[in-house]
């Protein structure tokens, strides 16, 4: 593994990190929908750092020649990459819909009990993120990270 990648892997892994600081201490103590919005953020921010982990990963291998600019062509270059990998075509259908759902206008309701919810309404339907909810999202990327190290770092399924 070269240097370059060792650094991204670094990179995830702090980004892992705060997602899981916001979830389970952040989120949990204040309650608040800035908070999940936050989350939200975190987790596309994540994501976005596993799909560049694995490209560097594939430029390495020969895989691919160079990585793209745009945030879109580097993401369907993964989907192609890894078409067979249900664990990354789920992550990235939550990557883009969390993408919509974070630009959409949003209400508050709960705030500072354990119920706190942000609903917003995402290609017609209304969603609402809440705790639980953030915690199944977490606990899924927390998946798709270790998933992606295992890809870079060429080992069976192990925990990080």
């Amino acid at each position: 593994m070269n240097e370059h990648l060792e650094e991204l892997v670094d990179e995830l892994r702090g980004s892992l990190r705060r997602a899981e600081h916001s979830y389970y201490v952040s989120l949990k103590y204040t309650r608040t929908v800035d908070v999940i919005r936050n989350l939200i953020d975190r987790i596309i921010e994540t994501l976005e750092q596993v799909t560049i982990v694995l490209l560097d990963y594939n430029k390495e291998k020969g895989n691919i020649s160079e990585i793209p600019d745009n945030l879109i062509d580097r993401v369907n270059i993964v989907k192609e990459l890894y078409a067979e990998d249900e664990r990354f075509m789920d992550a990235y259908e939550l990557f883009f819909f969390l993408r919509k759902a974070r630009r959409q206008t949003y209400t508050k309701s709960e705030e500072f009990r354990r119920h706190v919810a942000m609903t917003a309404k995402v290609d017609g339907e209304e969603y609402v993120f809440n705790i639980d909810l953030m915690g199944e999202y977490y606990h899924m990327l927390e998946d798709w990270v270790k998933h992606a190290l295992n890809i870079a770092f060429e080992k069976k399924e192990e925990e990080y």
